[in-house]
């Protein structure tokens, strides 16, 4: 990359755009991103249109005053359809960027802690309660100018516009789930995601209302920044899954599943224990976060009893993942350790967010499993299906290290015999 020499690229595959790590106020992998790729953007030149939005954002700089405000398409497009991400499993990479454009964040400078100050935020929450794309309009700050905006935690979204005032003109069809949610303030909003999560609600729906301060005991509720909700709401839900799947009984064999999306080549073994999990990654050489010529890898593990820091190498996807595997695993009525082995090729042209790992997991484990006798000949999958080495993946993995030193303890223990 031009004028980039002194870039650690090993930071970028642990910022991922948006942590800030190398100092620099933008992000220059995506500032190269825009020289490289032009996609055709759209043209809003009528301030006072009607739009519909299906979304709502938060901002995370300047915290505790953020801007915050909804997401408004000139299209009259369903949220289902522009904001859900478990649809978007046979769209291309280019078409989700397209639709995703389609969308124009607006904010205002909002307080977090009292979100209900703003005109503009309880408004959003009333069209947040249902999720059908309804009519308002707005008055914006400025003359919109075209940009995409992307980021490896949320799909990408077109231009940034300041707005000044948000009126409705149509009646919202609330979802019973979201409502007593937003009624109930005595309820914890970890108890709301949990409950939301069991009446079905996808997690896109579930990570608006958090992120727009609509759940939680009445004077805890605050606006949460949308990349921290986004990994909060993954990280409740599989949570909640884990400690259902601890009661359950041990897997009897090492099943491997693999799953290639949009270049994010999955391989996912499930070894027959008590519960712990591991997900490693890594960054092929010319892969959007890596544009340096060496592989870069990075991992992040818990055992039993879970972890008690943040998950800072793997970030988001690693919550993300956790939540698809442990789906499967209470789907089966099974526990079992689990390791997530990606490899991000350079067919991954764009960072679309976490709902790419999540999606890809989810689809990798309704496919049909391998079944092997050991650890060694379930990681030998890993050599077939990825560029990284192999003895690169078991040197990495701690689950395989305490495996590996296990089968040494049990066989020593049985010679005593």
């Amino acid at each position: 990359m031009d004028d980039n020499s002194d870039i650690n690229f090993e930071l970028c595959v642990i910022c991922k755009t948006s942590r800030g790590l190398c100092g620099r106020k933008s992000c220059p992998l995506l500032q190269n991103w825009s020289k490289q790729y032009s996609i055709e953007q759209p043209k809003i030149q009528n301030l006072d249109e009607t739009f519909s939005p299906p979304s709502f954002f938060v901002g995370w700089t300047g915290y505790p005053r953020i801007n915050a405000g909804p997401m408004l398409t000139a299209n009259r497009v369903a949220s289902d359809v522009i904001d859900n991400s478990r649809n978007w499993l046979k769209k291309s990479q280019e078409d989700i960027v397209k639709m995703r454009i389609s969308l124009m964040r607006t904010h205002a400078k909002i307080n977090v802690k009292r979100p209900l100050d703003s005109d503009i935020v309880q408004k959003s929450q009333e069209l947040l309660l249902g999720k059908k794309a309804i009519d308002v309009e707005v008055q914006l700050e400025r003359k919109i100018i075209p940009r995409i905006s992307l980021d490896e935690r949320m799909a990408p979204h077109g231009p940034i516009v300041p707005i000044k005032t948000l009126d409705i003109t149509e009646n919202q069809s609330p979802i019973n789930a979201i409502e007593k949610s937003y009624y109930d303030t005595d309820l914890l909003a970890t108890d709301a995601v949990t409950y939301m999560g069991k009446e079905k609600l996808d997690e896109t729906t579930i990570t608006r209302v958090f992120s727009a301060g609509m759940i939680g005991r009445k004077d805890n509720r605050k606006l949460v920044p949308t990349r921290w909700s986004i990994t909060a709401v993954d990280d409740i839900l599989s949570k909640q899954n884990v400690e259902k799947v601890k009661l359950l009984q041990e897997l009897g064999e090492f099943r491997v599943f693999t799953y290639n999306f949009f270049g994010n080549r999955f391989v996912i073994i499930l070894i027959p224990d008590v519960w712990s999990y591991e997900m490693i990654e890594t960054w092929f050489r010319g892969a959007f976060m890596n544009p340096s010529d060496k592989d870069i890898a990075v991992e992040d593990w818990e055992g039993y009893n879970g972890r008690t820091d943040y998950a800072s190498n793997i970030t988001g996807a690693y919550y993300a993942a956790r939540l698809g595997v442990t789906e499967y695993l209470l789907k089966i009525k099974r526990q079992s350790q689990a390791i997530v082995l990606r490899e991000i090729s350079d067919e991954y042209r764009f960072p679309l967010g976490v709902w790419v790992i999540r999606l890809a997991v989810r689809e990798a484990m309704k496919r049909k499993y391998k079944v092997f006798d050991s650890i060694d000949s379930a990681f030998e999958v890993a050599e077939k299906m990825f560029d990284y080495p192999l003895k690169h993946w078991k040197y990495r993995s701690k689950l395989y290290d305490l495996n590996k030193r296990q089968t040494k303890l049990d066989t020593y223990l049985q010679e005593l015999r």
